[in-house]
């Protein structure tokens, strides 16, 4: 399924009408999973004072923004927790890493340590899914709703797809857990493949 999404009819989502849809749903979301899949190697988010002090090479600069986050992470987090939810990520990784790779895994470990599951794995288990195109980013809330989420070229968001037909939601959340369960937690991960890593500037 996860290679059909591409394909299949939703409705699109210009980029503030996207935002102020999924905030509020996860606003009101109780007991259910927050699931996402992440692919793409390379985005670009021009609202981040982090990424772009790292992409700009002021790597203590980056993680100090990072860590002043901290505080506000663990709340939104702690409110997860009181409305039942729980948030998933699958993290599709492949070495060497992307310059915005290395940033969000950094970022990304901050989140884990709030209380986001997150959990790593490569390219390799999509390979039946990846035959002709790699397969795109998404999100859901419980089985109620999913987003394909869209980007421009240079990885800047731009919106997203709704889909609320409950069987394409079930069946891609399946095919997601699936993958999720065979990742590794990024806080065992991340002090063995990414703590200590230099940034190489030839990599976008």
């Amino acid at each position: 399924m996860l290679d059909t999404i591409d394909g299949l009819t939703g409705e699109s989502l210009e980029l503030d009408p996207y935002l102020d849809e999924f905030d509020g749903r996860l606003a009101s979301l109780r007991n259910a999973e927050v699931w996402k899949l992440e692919r793409q190697q390379v985005f670009h988010q021009p609202e981040s004072e982090s990424w772009l002090a790292f992409r700009d090479g002021h790597r203590d600069d980056s993680l100090r923004f990072l860590e002043d986050n901290r505080a506000s992470l663990r709340e939104q987090f702690t409110e997860l927790a009181r409305a039942g939810c729980v948030l998933r990520r699958t993290r599709v990784v492949e070495k060497p890493f992307t310059t915005y790779l290395l940033w969000e895994l950094h970022s990304l470990h901050l989140r884990a340590q709030c209380g986001e599951d997150i959990r790593i794995i490569s390219a390799e288990p999509l390979a039946a899914w990846e035959r002709e195109r790699p397969i795109p980013e998404i999100v859901g809330l419980g089985d109620e709703v999913m987003y394909r989420i869209r980007y421009d070229d240079q990885g800047v968001l731009q919106g997203g797809v709704r889909f609320t037909d409950r069987a394409v939601i079930t069946r891609c959340r399946a095919e997601v857990a699936a993958l999720h369960q065979v990742g590794e937690g990024l806080r065992s991960y991340f002090p063995r493949e990414v703590e200590g890593v230099t940034l190489d500037r030839e990599r976008p």
